[in-house]
């Protein structure tokens, strides 16, 4: 009668055991396709972190001694192992088999480490779907969908408890049970230190005024609060809801930070006013503009650039005329904080007449190598 209702129960046991409940029926999964999708992901959890090399340190806790089943036995060790369901209805529940005792206690808990990677992937998905604006564009919700697979990774493994240990011709099996609190509680204690860090990089943020400063510890606070995201999310899928505080924060943050980026640009001004140099000043606004974004208006918010020609100079050569002119870049915040000066020597030789080598200067203005280094300095105040 025992074998019968064995036979039977292994016919209608889910995931979590013969418990008949409908709860166990949604868990329900083929546990080779699990182990094979976990073993890549998993492969470097150590057997240290599990349990001891000794089958009778992996009994120690299991609510069941050691059974060995019949070498003549009609019933495969994996349906044995079916029918035997965890306390809870809700535990991971993970089950293994190997040649040895330890080695199938470590396989019964990277597969509960697939359950809560699976759990993760399908919240993300449903968060990803549910996170496309109306271009269709994916929003930063859906960013950590990648993050997702380094996280999951069963970090306390000693939680996984063994309920039975089967042994059959050779080979054992485990059947470990690991409550859904006991999984989430390093995740929750990641999500809290990510948190403070979020609420470190945005405080960053609101206070600083250096717009580099500014711009680097809102990206920072970003990319924390995805890895954030994503935690929270491990906890969502073991049934733990988690504090959204920081959510709040950060939106809020968002739309300061797209404030600061809406108004943010390079404001011109040319400090010589009408003179002599006038052309030439217009040749460097028109290289300046050519490669950023300028605007010739009142400082708001952004770089702000001061032009300053030197009065051209020429003197007589054994080949010619030269001409030269020295041009100075200042940059600084809208209320006049420096940020940097450069400048630049420019001279165009004639051999002729004074016009002709004016003429030259002009032309090394606007073609010449010296810009390559204001460039250099420019590209460090792009807000990437």
């Amino acid at each position: 009668m025992k074998t019968l209702k064995l036979l039977f129960c292994g016919g209608l046991v889910s995931l979590l055991g013969c418990a008949g409940s409908n709860s166990a029926a949604k868990h329900s999964v083929n546990a080779d396709e699990i182990r094979a999708r976990a073993s890549h992901a998993y492969d470097e959890m150590e057997p240290a972190q599990t349990a001891p090399s000794q089958k009778d340190n992996v009994q120690e806790g299991a609510s069941e001694t050691v059974t060995s089943i019949s070498a003549e036995s009609q019933v495969p060790l994996s349906d044995l192992l079916q029918t035997y369901a965890c306390p809870n209805a809700d535990d991971l529940r993970g089950m293994g088999i190997a040649t040895d005792a330890n080695s199938a206690l470590v396989i019964a808990q990277k597969e509960i480490s697939a359950k809560i990677q699976s759990v993760v992937i399908a919240q993300t998905e449903q968060t990803r779907q549910a996170n496309v604006d109306a271009s269709g564009n994916e929003t930063l919700s859906s960013s950590f969908e990648a993050k997702t697979q380094v996280i999951t990774r069963l970090q306390n493994a000693q939680d996984a408890k063994p309920i039975v240990m089967l042994t059959q011709s050779g080979k054992y099996g485990v059947i470990a049970c690991m409550q859904r609190a006991d999984a989430a509680r390093p995740f929750v204690k990641e999500a809290a230190l990510m948190q403070d860090s979020v609420t470190l990089a945005l405080k960053t943020f609101e206070e600083q005024k250096h717009p580099i400063v500014k711009n680097n510890a809102f990206k920072t606070a970003r990319e924390i609060y995805v890895r954030t995201l994503a935690v929270e999310d491990v906890l969502h899928g073991l049934g733990v809801d988690v504090g959204r505080d920081v959510k709040v924060a950060f939106d809020s943050a968002q739309q300061k930070y797209n404030d600061f980026r809406s108004q943010y640009a390079f404001y011109y001004q040319d400090e010589n006013g009408a003179d002599a140099t006038a052309s030439q000043r217009r040749l460097v606004f028109e290289r300046i503009s050519a490669k950023y974004p300028v605007r010739n208006a009142a400082c708001s918010n952004g770089l702000l650039l001061k032009l300053s020609v030197s009065p051209v100079e020429c003197i007589e050569k054994s080949l010619g005329l030269s001409c030269t002119t020295t041009l100075t870049l200042d940059g600084s915040n809208c209320n006049g904080e420096s940020y940097f000066s450069i400048n630049a020597k420019v001279k165009g030789n004639g051999r002729y007449d004074k016009n002709e080598a004016i003429e030259r200067l002009d032309q090394s203005i606007s073609n010449g190598d010296w810009f390559n280094d204001w460039a250099n300095e420019l590209n460090k105040w792009r807000l990437e």
